[in-house]
């Protein structure tokens, strides 16, 4: 009967230290858990941010696109204004140097 006791508190010891080691792997599961839910969040903030960024860039890309569409356009005008200004400040230099020589 002792002996059967004996064997009987040995097995309670064991359960005992298995239970303390439960405890304590249970305490670094929570841990763990928490520091899995601050990792989960800002990875879903970097997940919003980089769709934000991609949605900024098809913008830029599109803006980028009717201007160079309108590239060609724009050289074109500008062209024909500096032609137009060049061809003005002639016809003013002549009437100038007409306006000269008429007076002397």
């Amino acid at each position: 009967m002792e002996e059967r006791l004996i064997r009987v508190e040995e097995g309670l010891r064991t359960v005992g230290e298995d239970l303390g080691e439960i405890k304590t792997a249970l305490k670094d599961i929570a841990s763990s858990m928490k520091t899995l839910a601050v990792l989960e969040e800002k990875h879903n903030s970097v997940t919003e941010a980089l769709k934000r960024s991609f949605k900024a860039i098809d913008g830029i890309n599109e803006r980028v696109g009717r201007i160079e569409q309108a590239l060609p356009n724009l050289v074109l005008a500008s062209s024909w204004v500096f032609k137009a200004a060049i061809a003005i400040m002639g016809v003013l230099g002549l009437a100038a140097v007409g306006t000269v020589i008429r007076g002397l």
